[in-house]
């Protein structure tokens, strides 16, 4: 909580000189200050009152910030986090402060729950992950595939949702998105379900309860009931440090000699940096133990990330990249070598934060996908485009 306050506060600082220098009656900066006294007194409900008023005779965001804090203080999260997007979603306002805000409004829907929904358009150039080589050796076998890359073009559906139960000091959650390629045999649905429970008075450290599952096609591919744990280690207005632990058995409807017990850990790190840019590094290691062995592996990837805002045209731009690789315990049946697998993927989004549609975000997304095997079967290359709506 220090830490929420700490950062609608320095949010606030930011904004601050620039809203007042535009306020001729020092009568509305008075007010203000007495606000502010009332606030910091926990006299909530004379703090909301006075700041309604002074809204009524100016929009400043800093009025705007210090009004949502009064708000979310009382529990009334559904006006507070109105207010803390109109300021967000401003062309004018600092990175900086939009990364606050939006951290505030987490710990919002933290609490209330929420549900949201996104709609991508999708340009795929080789959706099935397809080896652009067009002769394989499998021992004195000379094997030529009947089926080359194509390009295919669709829509994907995607949901989340939390919804907090008091009684289990956590909640339910759910993310999920469905591929449709029209007259194509390539839908491909992902879900992801299970109960949460915060296992500190923070919420900061959460053991999780869950399954993952997948179709191909119209047919399930696999599902992944598991066990795991998130916990946010360190956190501060200006830099966020994570981590989640995640074991299960995996399971292949028509594949049982994939079945494997998985394990994975993933680590991240979030720094704002200046009022106009964020970096990122993210890092994750797995293992994967196979019903076969050649088909168990280990591996690990690593990518940095950056985010940044240009207030002259109110663009927000992101690059992330990212490089893995895994390695295979045993010699491929098919093919007699060890596999070994280097995967390079690299994304550029572009935003607006004035590219609205209805009551979400417009953004552009462009990727590049690479995976290097020494065998030539399991190499494919692959770019995306999308216009993302959520």
């Amino acid at each position: 909580m220090r830490y929420l306050a700490l950062a609608i506060f320095l949010a606030g600082t930011l904004i601050s000189s620039a809203a007042f220098g535009q306020w001729s009656d020092e009568t509305l900066q008075r007010r203000f200050v007495e606000a502010m006294e009332q606030l910091d007194a926990g006299n909530l409900a004379q703090a909301e009152k006075m700041l309604r008023d002074l809204l009524g005779y100016t929009g400043a965001p800093r009025v705007k910030l210090e009004l949502a804090r009064t708000l979310y203080l009382q529990g009334k999260y559904a006006e507070a986090k109105k207010l803390f997007n109109e300021v967000s979603t401003q062309s004018d306002t600092p990175w900086r402060v939009v990364d606050n805000v939006q951290h505030f409004v987490q710990q919002i829907e933290e609490r209330a729950g929420y549900l949201k929904f996104g709609l991508t358009t999708i340009a795929d150039s080789n959706p099935r992950n397809l080896a652009a080589q067009k002769e394989f050796a499998i021992g004195d076998l000379r094997v030529t595939p009947t089926e080359a890359p194509k390009k295919v073009y669709g829509l994907r559906y995607s949901m989340r949702a939390w919804k907090p139960v008091t009684e289990l000091g956590g909640g339910g959650y759910i993310t999920a998105s469905y591929n449709d390629y029209p007259g194509q045999d390539l839908d491909r649905l992902t879900a992801d379900a299970g109960i949460a429970k915060n296992l500190n008075d923070s919420g900061s450290i959460r053991g999780k309860a869950g399954v993952e599952l997948g179709t191909f096609g119209g047919k399930r591919l696999y599902h992944f009931p598991y066990l795991g744990f998130d916990a946010v280690l360190a956190e501060s207005p200006s830099y966020r440090v994570t981590t989640e632990l995640k074991a299960g058995k995996v399971r292949f409807a028509d594949f049982g000699y994939l079945d494997a017990t998985h394990t994975s850990a993933a680590f991240s790190v979030r720094k704002v940096m200046s009022e106009a840019a964020t970096v990122s590094m993210s890092s994750s290691v797995e293992r994967s133990s196979a019903n076969e062995r050649p088909y168990s592996y280990y591996g690990w990837e690593l990518g940095p990330g950056v985010n940044t805002f240009w207030p002259k045209t109110a663009l927000l731009v992101g690059a992330r990249a990212s490089i893995g690789t895994r390695k295979y315990a045993d010699v491929d049946p098919l093919f007699g070598e060890r596999r070994v697998d280097t995967r390079h993927r690299a994304e550029v989004s572009v935003g607006n934060k004035n590219w609205r549609w209805r009551n979400s975000y417009v953004s552009l997304v462009g990727s590049l996908e690479e995976n290097r095997s020494n065998i030539g079967f399991y190499s494919y290359r692959k770019t995306s485009i999308s216009v993302v709506v959520e």
